[in-house]
């Protein structure tokens, strides 16, 4: 299974739309998500032993709806799905009126 996949099938159980990059949908809530690296690691005779794929997870929502509760749930999902536990960025887009939830973490390529 792919990260990106992986990522998916997290997130499936919440019922948010999860695409890639960019969302174009009409729905209050979505999930967007991105690599932010994708490096070797543990090398032995100059070839990495492991590829690690840093991501990066999107939540946006409306910015009055309660989102504590989402966030944790997201980030327990991630981390027992094989992601290093997530490190959360919360900021608001006051123009457009969301909340925009960043979740950073690493995963092993398979």
């Amino acid at each position: 299974m792919t990260t990106f996949e992986k990522i998916i099938e997290t997130i499936k159980p919440f019922g948010i739309p999860c695409v890639p990059d960019v969302y174009k949908g009409e729905e209050r809530k979505w999930i967007t998500y991105n690599y932010a690296g994708d490096y070797g690691e543990g090398f032995a005779d100059d070839t990495p032993e492991a590829i690690i794929n840093s991501v990066q997870i999107h939540l946006f929502l409306p910015q009055g709806e309660p989102f504590t509760q989402l966030k944790k749930q997201i980030r327990s999902a991630l981390f027992e799905a094989g992601f290093t536990f997530p490190e959360i960025t919360v900021l608001t887009e006051d123009e457009e009126r969301i909340r925009h939830i960043i979740f950073e973490c690493d995963i092993e390529e398979e």
